[in-house]
């Protein structure tokens, strides 16, 4: 699944062009990634055009991938 995953979850989509959870979504979405996408973002209703969704709790589906995009900081409380 790891190299063919029918759903993506990209968490800490970004609404912001440049920043790393922007690009990411931007290249599974122009790369024309056949699966279903998901962006993750707790502050956005949409990003590039797709539901963005709180968590990945709220995602309805089953998630194969998922590509974490958030700061060190977040980790470092575990």
């Amino acid at each position: 699944m790891f190299f063919e995953p029918k759903s993506v979850a990209v968490i800490g989509t970004s609404a912001t062009p440049g920043k790393l959870g922007y690009n990411v979504l931007s290249n599974l979405i122009e790369g024309k990634f056949r699966g279903k996408v998901y962006p993750i973002n707790p502050k956005a209703d949409e990003i590039l055009g797709l539901r963005c969704y709180k968590s990945i709790l709220d995602v309805p589906d089953e998630v194969d991938l998922a590509v974490l995009i958030v700061p060190a900081k977040l980790f470092l409380k575990f």
